[in-house]
């Protein structure tokens, strides 16, 4: 079952987007914007607090953006930008129970209002925040 993880019957389709963790949200909207040409799906800078933006291509978000000024650093000394990794799959809660099966633990769920997409998060081995992420109500068979 752990090695069918990516191919055509299998639970993950892609990465939906990555969560970067940046200490000036102008700087870095004008970067993934100017720079990489990515368009802003949501501006959180008018939100206050942790802020949060979304870019990406006309049709996807791509990366997830999350201001802390403070840009933390870990013992080793490596800063920590990667808030965390989401995983596309087809049918997100019968991919919810299979991870459950398998002996992972949940942290968040999330549904997005609005939109009938849903998204589990659980951490790796190493503490690295992961998520699955799919439209409610669509039906695979891994």
């Amino acid at each position: 079952m752990f090695s069918k993880l990516i191919g055509k019957s299998t639970m993950l389709k892609g990465i939906d987007h990555v969560a970067i963790v940046v200490s000036d949200m102008d700087k870095s909207i004008r970067f993934y914007g100017e720079v990489l040409g990515l368009e802003v799906h949501h501006d959180g800078r008018k939100e206050g607090g942790t802020k949060k933006s979304f870019l990406g291509t006309k049709s996807r978000t791509l990366v997830a953006l999350t201001e802390d000024a403070n840009l933390g650093q870990d013992a080793a000394g490596s800063l920590q930008r990667v808030g965390h990794v989401a995983f596309r799959v087809d049918d997100v809660d019968m991919a919810k129970e299979i991870l459950k099966e398998r002996g992972v633990e949940f942290i968040e769920e999330k549904l997005e209002k609005n939109s009938n997409r849903k998204a589990y998060h659980f951490l790796d081995p190493d503490g690295l925040e992961l998520e699955i992420y799919g439209e409610v109500g669509q039906k695979a068979v891994y």
